[in-house]
Protein backbone atom coordinates (compact mmCIF):
# COMPACT_ATOMS: atom_id res chain seq x y z
CA UNK A 1 0.00 0.00 0.00
CA UNK A 2 1.37 3.41 -0.97
CA UNK A 3 1.84 5.97 1.79
CA UNK A 4 0.38 9.45 1.55
CA UNK A 5 2.12 12.45 3.07
CA UNK A 6 0.48 13.87 6.22
CA UNK A 7 -1.16 10.52 7.00
CA UNK A 8 0.13 7.64 9.10
CA UNK A 9 1.41 5.21 6.45
CA UNK A 10 0.97 1.52 7.16
CA UNK A 11 4.12 0.69 5.18
CA UNK A 12 7.58 2.16 5.72
CA UNK A 13 7.91 3.80 2.29
CA UNK A 14 9.28 7.35 2.45
CA UNK A 15 7.17 10.10 0.95
CA UNK A 16 8.76 12.47 -1.61
CA UNK A 17 11.40 14.72 -0.03
CA UNK A 18 10.09 18.00 1.32
CA UNK A 19 10.69 20.96 -1.03
CA UNK A 20 13.60 23.14 0.05
CA UNK A 21 11.43 26.23 0.43
CA UNK A 22 9.06 24.37 2.75
CA UNK A 23 11.91 23.06 4.89
CA UNK A 24 13.40 26.54 5.18
CA UNK A 25 10.01 27.97 6.12
CA UNK A 26 9.60 25.37 8.87
CA UNK A 27 13.10 26.10 10.21
CA UNK A 28 12.26 29.80 10.26
CA UNK A 29 9.07 29.01 12.15
CA UNK A 30 11.06 27.11 14.76
CA UNK A 31 13.58 29.94 14.98
CA UNK A 32 10.85 32.52 15.60
CA UNK A 33 9.31 30.37 18.34
CA UNK A 34 12.74 29.85 19.91
CA UNK A 35 13.30 33.62 19.83
CA UNK A 36 10.12 34.00 21.87
CA UNK A 37 11.31 31.31 24.30
CA UNK A 38 14.80 32.83 24.74
CA UNK A 39 13.63 36.44 25.01
CA UNK A 40 14.12 38.51 28.16
CA UNK A 41 10.39 38.13 28.85
CA UNK A 42 9.61 34.75 27.26
CA UNK A 43 6.42 32.88 26.38
CA UNK A 44 6.53 29.50 28.16
CA UNK A 45 4.55 27.56 25.56
CA UNK A 46 6.88 28.63 22.73
CA UNK A 47 9.68 26.45 24.14
CA UNK A 48 7.44 23.37 24.00
CA UNK A 49 6.51 23.64 20.33
CA UNK A 50 9.55 25.43 18.87
CA UNK A 51 11.55 22.28 17.91
CA UNK A 52 8.60 20.56 16.23
CA UNK A 53 8.70 22.21 12.75
CA UNK A 54 12.47 22.00 12.28
CA UNK A 55 12.70 18.35 13.42
CA UNK A 56 9.80 17.37 11.16
CA UNK A 57 11.38 19.16 8.21
CA UNK A 58 14.81 17.63 8.83
CA UNK A 59 13.31 14.12 9.05
CA UNK A 60 11.82 14.53 5.59
CA UNK A 61 14.76 16.08 3.78
CA UNK A 62 18.17 15.32 2.39
CA UNK A 63 20.99 14.03 4.69
CA UNK A 64 22.66 17.46 4.76
CA UNK A 65 19.50 19.29 5.85
CA UNK A 66 19.38 18.68 9.63
CA UNK A 67 22.56 20.57 10.43
CA UNK A 68 21.71 23.48 8.15
CA UNK A 69 18.10 23.77 9.24
CA UNK A 70 19.11 23.59 12.90
CA UNK A 71 21.73 26.30 12.36
CA UNK A 72 19.12 28.54 10.72
CA UNK A 73 16.71 28.04 13.61
CA UNK A 74 19.50 28.77 16.12
CA UNK A 75 20.47 31.95 14.27
CA UNK A 76 16.91 33.26 14.46
CA UNK A 77 16.67 32.14 18.10
CA UNK A 78 19.64 34.29 19.05
CA UNK A 79 18.27 37.42 17.42
CA UNK A 80 16.02 38.38 20.35
CA UNK A 81 18.82 38.85 22.86
CA UNK A 82 21.72 39.76 20.55
CA UNK A 83 21.24 43.50 21.06
CA UNK A 84 21.04 43.03 24.81
CA UNK A 85 24.26 41.02 24.99
CA UNK A 86 25.99 43.54 22.73
CA UNK A 87 25.11 46.42 25.05
CA UNK A 88 26.02 44.53 28.23
CA UNK A 89 29.03 42.40 27.25
CA UNK A 90 30.27 43.94 23.99
CA UNK A 91 30.37 42.64 20.43
CA UNK A 92 32.89 39.78 20.79
CA UNK A 93 30.99 38.07 23.62
CA UNK A 94 27.62 38.72 21.99
CA UNK A 95 28.79 37.14 18.73
CA UNK A 96 30.23 34.21 20.69
CA UNK A 97 26.90 33.63 22.43
CA UNK A 98 25.07 33.81 19.09
CA UNK A 99 27.44 31.29 17.48
CA UNK A 100 27.08 28.98 20.47
CA UNK A 101 23.31 29.04 20.03
CA UNK A 102 23.68 28.28 16.31
CA UNK A 103 26.04 25.39 17.10
CA UNK A 104 23.74 24.01 19.78
CA UNK A 105 20.60 23.89 17.67
CA UNK A 106 22.46 22.64 14.63
CA UNK A 107 23.77 19.76 16.71
CA UNK A 108 20.48 19.08 18.44
CA UNK A 109 18.47 18.84 15.21
CA UNK A 110 21.14 16.58 13.71
CA UNK A 111 21.02 14.41 16.82
CA UNK A 112 17.22 14.22 16.71
CA UNK A 113 17.26 13.01 13.11
CA UNK A 114 20.10 10.51 13.55
CA UNK A 115 18.55 9.04 16.68
CA UNK A 116 15.19 8.72 14.90
CA UNK A 117 16.85 6.84 12.04
CA UNK A 118 18.94 4.51 14.22
CA UNK A 119 16.88 3.96 17.37
CA UNK A 120 13.29 2.92 18.04
CA UNK A 121 11.09 5.99 18.57
CA UNK A 122 10.71 5.26 22.29
CA UNK A 123 14.49 5.63 22.62
CA UNK A 124 14.95 8.42 20.10
CA UNK A 125 12.42 10.65 21.87
CA UNK A 126 14.75 10.87 24.88
CA UNK A 127 18.01 11.43 22.97
CA UNK A 128 17.52 15.17 22.50
CA UNK A 129 16.31 15.77 26.10
CA UNK A 130 19.19 13.77 27.59
CA UNK A 131 21.81 15.68 25.60
CA UNK A 132 20.15 19.05 26.30
CA UNK A 133 20.04 18.34 30.04
CA UNK A 134 23.61 17.07 29.97
CA UNK A 135 24.87 20.18 28.21
CA UNK A 136 23.04 22.37 30.75
CA UNK A 137 24.83 20.50 33.53
CA UNK A 138 28.24 21.01 31.95
CA UNK A 139 27.50 24.72 31.47
CA UNK A 140 26.50 25.02 35.14
CA UNK A 141 29.82 23.49 36.11
CA UNK A 142 32.12 25.65 33.94
CA UNK A 143 30.40 28.87 32.87
CA UNK A 144 31.34 32.16 34.59
CA UNK A 145 27.71 33.15 34.04
CA UNK A 146 26.25 30.14 35.82
CA UNK A 147 22.79 29.22 34.58
CA UNK A 148 22.10 32.51 32.79
CA UNK A 149 20.58 32.09 29.32
CA UNK A 150 19.09 28.66 30.02
CA UNK A 151 15.89 27.63 28.24
CA UNK A 152 14.59 26.63 31.69
CA UNK A 153 13.76 30.26 32.49
CA UNK A 154 11.22 30.33 29.69
CA UNK A 155 8.99 28.33 32.04
CA UNK A 156 8.88 30.76 34.96
CA UNK A 157 5.22 31.58 34.27
CA UNK A 158 4.37 27.85 34.22
CA UNK A 159 4.50 27.28 37.97
CA UNK A 160 3.56 23.55 38.03
CA UNK A 161 6.33 22.83 35.50
CA UNK A 162 9.16 24.56 37.33
CA UNK A 163 8.51 22.62 40.56
CA UNK A 164 10.53 19.78 39.02
CA UNK A 165 13.56 21.97 39.76
CA UNK A 166 13.17 20.88 43.40
CA UNK A 167 14.20 17.42 42.16
CA UNK A 168 16.72 18.10 39.41
CA UNK A 169 17.30 21.83 39.04
CA UNK A 170 17.63 23.62 35.71
CA UNK A 171 18.59 20.41 33.81
CA UNK A 172 15.33 18.75 34.86
CA UNK A 173 13.23 21.61 33.46
CA UNK A 174 15.18 21.59 30.19
CA UNK A 175 14.74 17.82 29.95
CA UNK A 176 10.96 18.08 30.35
CA UNK A 177 10.56 20.90 27.82
CA UNK A 178 12.78 19.05 25.34
CA UNK A 179 10.69 15.87 25.69
CA UNK A 180 7.62 17.76 24.49
CA UNK A 181 9.46 19.19 21.48
CA UNK A 182 11.15 15.91 20.56
CA UNK A 183 7.91 13.91 20.67
CA UNK A 184 6.05 16.55 18.67
CA UNK A 185 8.79 16.60 16.04
CA UNK A 186 8.72 12.82 15.61
CA UNK A 187 4.93 12.69 15.38
CA UNK A 188 4.65 15.52 12.85
CA UNK A 189 7.63 14.16 10.95
CA UNK A 190 5.90 10.79 10.53
CA UNK A 191 2.65 12.46 9.51
CA UNK A 192 4.66 14.11 6.75
CA UNK A 193 6.07 10.76 5.59
CA UNK A 194 9.19 10.05 7.66
CA UNK A 195 10.00 6.39 8.25
CA UNK A 196 9.09 5.77 11.88
CA UNK A 197 7.45 2.69 13.31
CA UNK A 198 3.92 3.54 14.49
CA UNK A 199 3.98 1.12 17.44
CA UNK A 200 7.29 2.49 18.72
CA UNK A 201 5.93 6.02 18.37
CA UNK A 202 2.86 5.14 20.42
CA UNK A 203 5.13 3.72 23.14
CA UNK A 204 7.21 6.92 23.04
CA UNK A 205 4.07 9.05 23.40
CA UNK A 206 2.88 6.96 26.33
CA UNK A 207 6.24 7.27 28.12
CA UNK A 208 6.47 11.03 27.63
CA UNK A 209 2.84 11.51 28.69
CA UNK A 210 3.40 9.45 31.83
CA UNK A 211 6.51 11.43 32.77
CA UNK A 212 4.82 14.75 32.09
CA UNK A 213 1.77 13.63 34.06
CA UNK A 214 3.91 12.75 37.06
CA UNK A 215 5.76 16.07 36.90
CA UNK A 216 2.54 18.09 36.72
CA UNK A 217 0.93 16.18 39.59
CA UNK A 218 4.08 16.70 41.66
CA UNK A 219 4.04 20.39 40.80
CA UNK A 220 0.39 20.92 41.68
CA UNK A 221 0.71 19.04 44.97
CA UNK A 222 3.74 21.11 45.87
CA UNK A 223 1.94 24.36 45.05
CA UNK A 224 -0.95 23.27 47.26
CA UNK A 225 1.32 23.01 50.32
CA UNK A 226 0.04 25.32 53.09
CA UNK A 227 2.04 28.28 54.35
CA UNK A 228 3.47 27.64 57.80
CA UNK A 229 5.70 29.15 60.44
CA UNK A 230 6.14 32.60 61.88
CA UNK A 231 5.34 35.87 60.12
CA UNK A 232 8.26 38.02 59.01
CA UNK A 233 7.64 41.51 57.59
CA UNK A 234 9.79 42.12 54.52
CA UNK A 235 10.43 45.59 53.11
CA UNK A 236 12.26 46.39 49.86
CA UNK A 237 13.35 50.03 49.50
CA UNK A 238 14.43 50.94 45.95
CA UNK A 239 15.16 54.02 43.86
CA UNK A 240 16.93 54.87 40.60
CA UNK A 241 17.57 58.42 41.75
CA UNK A 242 21.34 58.05 41.57
CA UNK A 243 23.39 57.12 38.52
CA UNK A 244 26.35 54.84 39.05
CA UNK A 245 27.86 54.63 42.53
CA UNK A 246 27.86 57.98 44.36
CA UNK A 247 30.78 58.63 46.69
CA UNK A 248 28.74 60.71 49.13
CA UNK A 249 27.13 58.39 51.69
CA UNK A 250 25.36 61.34 53.27
CA UNK A 251 23.45 62.20 50.08
CA UNK A 252 22.56 58.56 49.42
CA UNK A 253 21.38 57.82 52.95
CA UNK A 254 19.36 61.06 52.98
CA UNK A 255 17.41 59.69 50.01
CA UNK A 256 16.87 56.20 51.46
CA UNK A 257 16.53 56.91 55.19
CA UNK A 258 13.01 58.44 55.15
CA UNK A 259 11.62 55.39 53.31
CA UNK A 260 13.51 53.03 55.63
CA UNK A 261 12.16 54.82 58.70
CA UNK A 262 8.61 54.90 57.32
CA UNK A 263 8.65 51.17 56.55
CA UNK A 264 10.13 50.10 59.88
CA UNK A 265 8.46 47.27 61.76
CA UNK A 266 9.75 45.20 64.70
CA UNK A 267 11.36 42.01 63.44
CA UNK A 268 11.29 43.16 59.82
CA UNK A 269 13.92 42.53 57.17
CA UNK A 270 14.62 45.67 55.12
CA UNK A 271 16.67 45.23 51.93
CA UNK A 272 18.22 48.01 49.83
CA UNK A 273 19.80 47.48 46.38
CA UNK A 274 23.37 46.64 45.39
CA UNK A 275 26.11 49.23 45.05
CA UNK A 276 24.15 52.27 46.19
CA UNK A 277 27.44 53.99 47.12
CA UNK A 278 31.21 53.67 46.61
CA UNK A 279 32.89 54.09 49.99
CA UNK A 280 36.35 54.15 51.47
CA UNK A 281 37.07 51.89 54.43
CA UNK A 282 36.43 54.66 56.95
CA UNK A 283 33.26 55.80 55.18
CA UNK A 284 32.00 52.19 55.08
CA UNK A 285 32.52 51.87 58.83
CA UNK A 286 30.71 55.14 59.45
CA UNK A 287 27.82 54.01 57.22
CA UNK A 288 27.65 50.70 59.05
CA UNK A 289 27.37 52.50 62.40
CA UNK A 290 24.60 54.74 61.07
CA UNK A 291 22.58 51.83 59.62
CA UNK A 292 23.11 49.74 62.76
CA UNK A 293 21.73 52.55 64.92
CA UNK A 294 18.49 52.56 62.93
CA UNK A 295 18.28 48.74 62.97
CA UNK A 296 18.74 48.58 66.74
CA UNK A 297 16.25 51.40 67.36
CA UNK A 298 13.49 49.61 65.46
CA UNK A 299 14.52 46.00 66.31
CA UNK A 300 14.86 45.03 62.65
CA UNK A 301 17.45 43.74 60.21
CA UNK A 302 18.67 46.13 57.49
CA UNK A 303 20.76 45.06 54.51
CA UNK A 304 22.51 47.62 52.29
CA UNK A 305 24.62 46.95 49.19
CA UNK A 306 27.75 49.10 48.77
CA UNK A 307 31.09 48.91 47.03
CA UNK A 308 33.97 49.43 49.44
CA UNK A 309 37.67 50.12 48.98
CA UNK A 310 40.03 49.08 51.77
CA UNK A 311 43.25 50.78 52.88
CA UNK A 312 45.29 48.70 50.43
CA UNK A 313 43.16 49.93 47.51
CA UNK A 314 41.29 46.65 46.98
CA UNK A 315 37.64 46.87 45.96
CA UNK A 316 34.81 44.54 46.97
CA UNK A 317 31.09 44.43 46.19
CA UNK A 318 29.66 44.10 49.69
CA UNK A 319 26.44 43.73 51.63
CA UNK A 320 26.26 45.45 54.99
CA UNK A 321 23.95 43.54 57.33
CA UNK A 322 22.87 45.31 60.53
CA UNK A 323 20.99 43.05 62.95
CA UNK A 324 18.25 44.00 65.36
CA UNK A 325 20.82 43.98 68.17
CA UNK A 326 22.95 46.53 66.31
CA UNK A 327 25.68 44.11 65.33
CA UNK A 328 27.13 44.51 61.84
CA UNK A 329 28.23 41.74 59.46
CA UNK A 330 29.67 41.99 55.96
CA UNK A 331 29.17 39.69 52.97
CA UNK A 332 31.36 39.93 49.86
CA UNK A 333 29.89 39.03 46.49
CA UNK A 334 31.26 35.66 45.38
CA UNK A 335 30.36 35.64 41.67
CA UNK A 336 31.40 38.78 39.81
CA UNK A 337 30.24 39.90 36.37
CA UNK A 338 33.15 39.17 34.00
CA UNK A 339 34.67 42.39 32.72
CA UNK A 340 32.26 44.79 34.40
CA UNK A 341 33.43 43.96 37.92
CA UNK A 342 37.05 43.15 37.12
CA UNK A 343 38.42 45.49 39.81
CA UNK A 344 36.50 43.76 42.61
CA UNK A 345 37.82 40.89 44.67
CA UNK A 346 35.36 37.98 45.02
CA UNK A 347 34.31 36.76 48.42
CA UNK A 348 34.63 33.18 49.55
CA UNK A 349 32.30 32.72 52.52
CA UNK A 350 28.58 32.42 53.19
CA UNK A 351 26.78 34.75 55.55
CA UNK A 352 23.62 33.74 57.40
CA UNK A 353 21.77 35.80 59.96
CA UNK A 354 18.94 35.04 62.39
CA UNK A 355 15.53 36.44 61.46
CA UNK A 356 12.18 35.63 63.02
CA UNK A 357 13.44 32.51 64.75
CA UNK A 358 14.90 31.14 61.53
CA UNK A 359 17.96 31.75 59.36
CA UNK A 360 18.37 34.00 56.34
CA UNK A 361 21.19 33.82 53.82
CA UNK A 362 22.73 36.75 51.96
CA UNK A 363 23.70 36.90 48.29
CA UNK A 364 24.33 39.73 45.82
CA UNK A 365 22.76 39.87 42.34
CA UNK A 366 24.85 37.56 40.09
CA UNK A 367 25.44 35.16 42.98
CA UNK A 368 21.89 33.97 42.35
CA UNK A 369 22.76 32.86 38.82
CA UNK A 370 24.57 29.91 40.43
CA UNK A 371 22.38 27.12 41.85
CA UNK A 372 25.29 25.75 43.90
CA UNK A 373 25.36 28.89 46.05
CA UNK A 374 21.65 28.51 46.74
CA UNK A 375 22.18 24.88 47.77
CA UNK A 376 25.00 25.89 50.13
CA UNK A 377 22.71 28.34 51.91
CA UNK A 378 19.85 25.84 52.05
CA UNK A 379 22.09 23.19 53.60
CA UNK A 380 23.04 25.73 56.28
CA UNK A 381 19.36 26.16 57.14
CA UNK A 382 18.41 29.29 55.18
CA UNK A 383 14.65 29.65 54.82
CA UNK A 384 14.97 33.13 53.29
CA UNK A 385 17.54 34.78 51.01
CA UNK A 386 18.14 38.54 51.20
CA UNK A 387 19.44 39.74 47.82
CA UNK A 388 20.51 43.28 46.89
CA UNK A 389 20.85 43.59 43.11
CA UNK A 390 21.51 45.97 40.23
CA UNK A 391 20.03 45.12 36.82
CA UNK A 392 20.46 46.45 33.28
CA UNK A 393 16.88 47.76 32.89
CA UNK A 394 16.01 45.51 29.91
CA UNK A 395 16.73 42.30 31.80
CA UNK A 396 14.74 43.22 34.91
CA UNK A 397 12.06 40.54 34.51
CA UNK A 398 14.52 37.79 33.60
CA UNK A 399 16.97 38.61 36.38
CA UNK A 400 14.16 38.60 38.91
CA UNK A 401 12.68 35.31 37.73
CA UNK A 402 15.93 33.39 37.48
CA UNK A 403 16.58 34.44 41.08
CA UNK A 404 13.14 33.13 42.05
CA UNK A 405 14.01 29.74 40.55
CA UNK A 406 16.82 29.35 43.08
CA UNK A 407 14.10 29.31 45.74
CA UNK A 408 12.26 26.48 43.97
CA UNK A 409 15.46 24.47 43.66
CA UNK A 410 16.55 24.77 47.27
CA UNK A 411 13.38 25.52 49.23
CA UNK A 412 13.66 29.13 50.43
CA UNK A 413 11.81 32.41 49.97
CA UNK A 414 13.66 35.36 48.40
CA UNK A 415 13.57 39.11 49.00
CA UNK A 416 15.32 40.81 46.08
CA UNK A 417 15.79 44.59 46.01
CA UNK A 418 17.24 46.06 42.83
CA UNK A 419 18.10 49.21 40.95
CA UNK A 420 17.23 49.58 37.25
CA UNK A 421 15.03 46.50 37.29
CA UNK A 422 12.30 44.50 39.00
CA UNK A 423 12.29 43.94 42.76
CA UNK A 424 10.17 41.19 44.27
CA UNK A 425 9.40 38.88 47.14
CA UNK A 426 8.94 35.26 46.06
CA UNK A 427 8.14 32.11 48.02
CA UNK A 428 9.84 28.71 47.90
CA UNK A 429 7.63 27.68 44.98
CA UNK A 430 8.69 30.56 42.75
CA UNK A 431 5.43 32.47 43.17
CA UNK A 432 5.94 36.22 42.93
CA UNK A 433 4.12 37.58 45.97
CA UNK A 434 4.79 41.26 45.33
CA UNK A 435 6.86 43.04 42.71
CA UNK A 436 7.55 46.50 41.29
CA UNK A 437 9.88 48.10 38.77
CA UNK A 438 12.23 50.69 40.21
CA UNK A 439 11.90 54.38 39.33
CA UNK A 440 13.35 57.77 40.19
CA UNK A 441 11.20 58.15 43.30
CA UNK A 442 11.85 55.89 46.31
CA UNK A 443 9.52 52.88 46.32
CA UNK A 444 8.78 50.55 49.22
CA UNK A 445 7.48 47.02 48.63
CA UNK A 446 5.83 45.43 51.66
CA UNK A 447 4.99 41.80 52.26
CA UNK A 448 4.64 39.57 55.30
CA UNK A 449 6.17 36.14 54.76
CA UNK A 450 5.35 33.03 56.73
CA UNK A 451 8.52 31.04 57.29
CA UNK A 452 9.07 27.89 59.29
CA UNK A 453 11.82 27.90 61.90
CA UNK A 454 13.31 24.89 60.10
CA UNK A 455 14.15 25.31 56.42
CA UNK A 456 12.35 23.19 53.80
CA UNK A 457 15.11 21.14 52.20
CA UNK A 458 14.60 19.74 48.70
CA UNK A 459 15.99 16.74 46.87
CA UNK A 460 18.02 19.10 44.68
CA UNK A 461 19.52 20.94 47.65
CA UNK A 462 20.80 17.58 48.95
CA UNK A 463 21.94 15.78 45.79
CA UNK A 464 22.78 18.71 43.51
CA UNK A 465 23.03 18.05 39.77
CA UNK A 466 22.75 14.28 40.05
CA UNK A 467 19.90 14.27 37.52
CA UNK A 468 21.88 16.36 35.05
CA UNK A 469 24.99 14.22 35.22
CA UNK A 470 22.85 11.09 34.93
CA UNK A 471 21.27 12.57 31.81
CA UNK A 472 24.74 13.26 30.40
CA UNK A 473 25.79 9.66 31.10
CA UNK A 474 22.63 8.34 29.42
CA UNK A 475 23.30 10.56 26.43
CA UNK A 476 26.71 8.94 26.00
CA UNK A 477 25.11 5.49 26.24
CA UNK A 478 22.64 6.50 23.52
CA UNK A 479 25.52 7.53 21.28
CA UNK A 480 27.04 4.09 21.73
CA UNK A 481 23.66 2.47 21.05
CA UNK A 482 23.21 4.57 17.91
CA UNK A 483 26.62 3.57 16.56
CA UNK A 484 25.79 -0.10 17.09
CA UNK A 485 22.59 0.08 15.06
CA UNK A 486 22.27 0.45 11.27
CA UNK A 487 20.89 3.61 9.71
CA UNK A 488 17.17 3.37 8.98
CA UNK A 489 17.75 4.46 5.39
CA UNK A 490 20.06 1.51 4.77
CA UNK A 491 17.42 -0.90 6.00
CA UNK A 492 14.48 0.75 4.28
CA UNK A 493 14.05 -1.96 1.63
CA UNK A 494 14.08 -4.71 4.28
CA UNK A 495 11.37 -3.00 6.30
CA UNK A 496 9.30 -2.36 3.20
CA UNK A 497 9.47 -6.02 2.22
CA UNK A 498 8.41 -7.08 5.70
CA UNK A 499 5.49 -4.68 5.60
CA UNK A 500 4.34 -6.05 2.26
CA UNK A 501 4.55 -9.63 3.50
CA UNK A 502 2.51 -8.64 6.58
Amino acid sequence: MTSIAFAFPSSQVRAAPLPVWAAVAMALMSGCLLALAYSLHPLWWAAWVAPVPVIAAALNGQPSWPRRLGALAGLIAGSTTFGYYTSVTGWPVAVGILLARVWFWSGMVTLAVRSARRLPAWGAVFAWPAFAAGIETVVLAVSPHGSYGSLAYSQMDALPVIQVAALGGVPAIVFMVSCAGALGGLVVGRLMGAILDARDLVIAAALVTAIWGGVLVFGMLRLASPADGRSIPVRLVVTDQFAGEPRSWGAVWAAYAPAVEASSSPGAAIVLPEGIALLSASAANAAALQVATVARAHAETILVGVEARDEAGHYADRALVAGLDGRVSWYDKRHLVPGLEARDRPGSRLLLTSIGGGRAGVAICKDMHFPALGRENALQGAGLMLVPAWDFVRDGWMSDRLTALRGVESGFAIARSTRDGVSSVSDRFGRILVEARSGSAPTVLRYTLRLAATAHSTVYSRVGDLFGWTAAFCAVLMLIWMRARPNADAGERTRTDRAKRA
